[in-house]
């Protein structure tokens, strides 16, 4: 188990589902929500790692003819919950279902235009295997259904609107599914797939039609209305009430999108009892990333690099050309007066951007900074200065992180000249670590946070623990080498890793570090 970490059940929500705001109280770094909410809110651009790709447009279908990516992202998120047992508890989004797909209930295979925006929640923690049955099957009775989304925590109305939400995108594959939809075109080629609804494809897919073309009778819905009167659920499950929330679903396409919203929100935070949710994430105002030292040999300093990222004050990516970004270093040792910082100009180096283009999510600026620092003096972290001119006035505003700066540890750094990632050739990864002398650490060990297959799309994450070993001192620089050469899974292209170095008494650690803007290897 890797605990409250970037795994597969939040990659399974991280796709279609963010949060609209800004953060103005986060605290950098925060190892349980950075990387989500890089995912969640950068999609295109600059060093961006996000399953987005999959489902915007929402007509994207990377998985075949006959498929929907979007719609299959949300059926999946369903199938990992259905098996919740609130009473009790257990079950919910765990990320069980990689470990699920064997089962005859689970032939698994940006849609709203922002309209539907859901709050996302970290801290979710993965199963370490499959969990118990409990996804409802078309055939099934409708007191069986109505159990079933009372054992997860719904009720008989909330069921109806969590399917028709659940059934606005995408339809039955005949392949799965002979007994629902007729197989009439060679399986290799063509799912035969039979659609919910008429507007699958489009930027606008997920709307209200399948309840419009359920209520108005004339529906191509193979679960409503179709051959096989034994798994027509839809139908069942739609009338359960006599047709009254279906019929209002219908009336509105507003009151449709405000309820799939709730019941969206509601199915993503239903998660074991053990696991405590954070509160939603936020876009983050001013984030660091990429933060590296490299020590220079016979000089007596360290080359300090990395990137401020912020938030475009007019939502495109040419804008805010009179924008100046200065980083005031905050030294490690001697007088921590503002006036004794070291300052230095960052220039804008790139740009990312949401796609949900529609739902008023912001571009970003990144900004690339450089300095050379006495290693005597070092660096505990800096403060964010942004001056805007705007109308010929011009505003000065300091972002000090909470009032304590953004942290940097120059104990323990990751040296990337010496460092090589060799995932696209044969494996290896060549990791170098500066230990600076007098914190008196001795054990070094990376923790590789190492994606793992499994029959699902998004893999499970293990741990790998390896142990550096002292290659030597940097001359003129009171640092000394670590070194580990680890060959792991070829194809493993993005990976994280922890850094933890100790003496037995004390231990420093550099958490999440990021194998993105490692450069590859070369074969030896």
């Amino acid at each position: 188990m890797v605990p409250k970490r970037l795994v597969l059940a939040t990659a399974i929500f991280g796709l279609s589902i963010t949060a609209q705001f800004v953060d103005n109280t986060y605290i950098w770094p925060n190892d349980e929500t950075d990387l989500l909410e890089h995912m969640l809110y950068e999609h295109s651009g600059y060093h961006v790692n996000s399953p987005a790709s999959f489902v915007v447009p929402c007509g994207n279908v990377p998985f075949g003819k006959g498929r929907s990516g979007p719609a299959e992202w949300l059926r999946t998120a369903y199938h990992d919950m259905a098996n919740a047992d609130v009473p009790s508890g257990k079950g919910g989004i765990d990320a069980s279902i990689g470990f699920e797909l064997d089962r005859d209930e689970n032939p698994v295979g940006g849609c709203s235009g922002g309209k539907v925006v859901i709050p996302f929640r970290g801290g979710r923690i993965d199963a370490t295997g499959p969990g118990a049955r409990g996804v409802p099957k078309p055939e099934e009775s409708l007191d069986s259904h109505v159990a079933a989304f009372e054992r997860q925590g719904f009720t008989k109305d909330e069921m109806i609107g969590l399917v028709a939400c659940g059934h606005t995108l995408g339809g039955v594959h005949g392949v799965d599914f002979p007994e629902i939809v007729d197989v009439v075109n060679n399986t290799s080629e063509d799912d035969n797939t039979q659609m919910f609804d008429t507007t699958i494809e489009g930027e606008t897919a997920f709307d209200n039609k399948v309840a419009t073309e359920f209520v108005s009778n004339n529906t191509q819905n193979p679960l409503a209305f179709g051959h096989n009167a034994t798994t027509r659920s839809d139908g069942r499950i739609f009338n359960a009430d006599g047709g009254a929330l279906i019929t209002k679903m219908a009336a509105s396409n507003d009151f449709f999108l405000d309820t799939c919203r709730d019941l969206l929100e509601r199915m993503t935070n239903t998660v074991p009892r053990t696991v405590r949710l954070g509160k939603p994430i936020g876009i983050i105002p001013v984030k660091p990333s990429s933060l590296y030292a490299t020590i220079v040999p016979h000089t007596g300093k360290m080359n300090v690099t990395g990137f401020v990222r912020l938030i475009s004050r007019k939502n495109s990516w040419d804008a805010d050309p009179s924008r100046k970004v200065k980083i005031h270093f905050r030294p490690r040792s001697g007088s921590c007066s503002k006036s004794k910082y070291l300052v230095v100009e960052a220039g804008e180096f790139s740009w990312s951007r949401s796609l949900y283009h529609q739902g008023g999510f912001p571009y970003f600026k990144k900004y690339q900074f450089a300095q050379e620092i006495p290693i005597s003096r070092g660096v505990s972290g800096f403060d964010v200065e942004v001056i805007d001119t705007t109308d010929g006035s011009t505003t000065s505003t300091m972002h000090t992180n909470g009032g304590k700066g953004f942290p940097f540890n120059d104990a323990v750094v990751t040296q990337p000249g010496l460092t090589c990632n060799g995932q696209k050739d044969d494996g290896l990864f060549n990791l170098t670590v500066a230990v600076r002398d007098d914190a008196k650490l001795g054990s070094v060990k990376a923790r590789i946070q190492l994606p793992r297959p499994l029959d699902a799309l998004v893999p499970r994450i293990t741990d790998m623990m390896v142990d550096l070993k002292r290659v030597g001192g940097v001359p003129g620089a009171n640092y000394t080498l670590f070194n580990v050469r680890q060959r792991l899974p070829v194809g493993t292209y993005t990976f994280t890793y922890d850094l933890i170095a100790s003496n037995g008494t004390h231990t420093e650690k550099r958490v999440f570090n990021d194998v993105t803007e490692i450069k590859a290897c070369h074969r030896d």
